[in-house]
């Protein structure tokens, strides 16, 4: 798998609806990456990242040009996708083959190392569901039980 690729339709209709109550509406998805955290085009022509890390979604470029022009940094890529763990993740054999992803077995937002070890391989649906029920919870949005 590349680190980032286009999702495809059944991956926008079958995994999104999970952010709803984060991604905006009218949001255009153009790119999933290794870890699972989205690309978005907003309306307004800027390009948004719905990090599975922080739970954020977040305006990181003001056009595609200036997207094009920052991605181009080893130093941003890793602050917006975590880019530096996927060569470690590949070489210590978590190679994600599709309907995949690399995640956090005991996510850093519990207090789960960053390390190696604390990777595994996930079935993308999951992953989306098992995150975005996490960070929901965290963000006071989930409804605590009896």
């Amino acid at each position: 798998m590349e680190f980032l690729k286009k999702p495809s339709e059944e991956e926008v209709e079958t995994l999104l609806p999970q952010w709803s109550w984060l991604v905006p509406s009218g949001v255009t998805p153009l790119f999933l990456s290794a870890f699972g955290d989205w690309v978005f085009g907003d309306p307004d022509g800027s390009l948004s990242v719905l990090s599975l890390l922080d739970g954020n979604y977040e305006k990181v470029a003001g056009s595609s040009e200036e997207y094009n022009r920052l991605n181009k940094s080893a130093e941003w890529c890793d602050e917006v996708f975590i880019a530096s763990w996927y060569p470690i993740a590949l070489e210590n054999g978590l190679v994600p083959s599709e309907g995949e992803c690399i995640g956090w077995q005991l996510h850093p937002i519990l207090g789960g190392d960053f390390s190696v070890e604390n990777l595994q391989i996930f079935n993308m649906a999951v992953y989306q569901s098992l995150m975005s029920q996490l960070h929901l919870r965290v963000k006071g949005g989930g409804r605590e039980r009896p």
